[in-house]
């Protein structure tokens, strides 16, 4: 069921598997206030429906941020997410080395309460979300 959508952001959740997709490939390219609403968007729906598991796909989005500024709103992603009951989470990889680099950093050194992964096909994603 869709829970949320905008033109930056598609918040779709299936109860029967506790697996909140947020698609985030609607516009073509995303500012900095954009992208800090759409996270914020998601860290509540994760704590509204208490969601165990996030399936994440930007890979097709521009990002119009600095950086410095995209690492310190991802950073706090990362941080908003440990405060949630969050166990699993899965992202699409992009193309852009950066964000991958950031992805990493997230992973190994923010994401506390909850597991993040990489996958480059979302069927894998899904796959790995819904093992126990």
């Amino acid at each position: 069921m869709i829970l949320f959508e905008s033109p930056a952001i598609r918040l779709n959740y299936a109860p029967a598997t506790d697996i909140l997709t947020a698609d985030l490939s609607g516009m073509h390219e995303f500012y900095l206030l954009e992208v800090r609403e759409a996270l914020r968007t998601i860290v509540e729906t994760v704590r509204h429906y208490d969601v165990k598991r996030l399936l994440m796909d930007s890979r097709k989005r521009l990002l119009k941020i600095d950086p410095v500024s995209y690492k310190a709103l991802m950073t706090d992603f990362g941080m908003e997410l440990n405060s949630t009951r969050l166990q699993k989470f899965a992202r699409i990889r992009s193309d852009v080395t950066a964000r991958e680099e950031l992805a990493l950093f997230i992973q190994e050194q923010v994401a506390t309460n909850f597991t993040l992964r990489t996958f480059n096909d979302k069927d894998k994603a899904l796959e790995w979300l819904m093992t126990h």
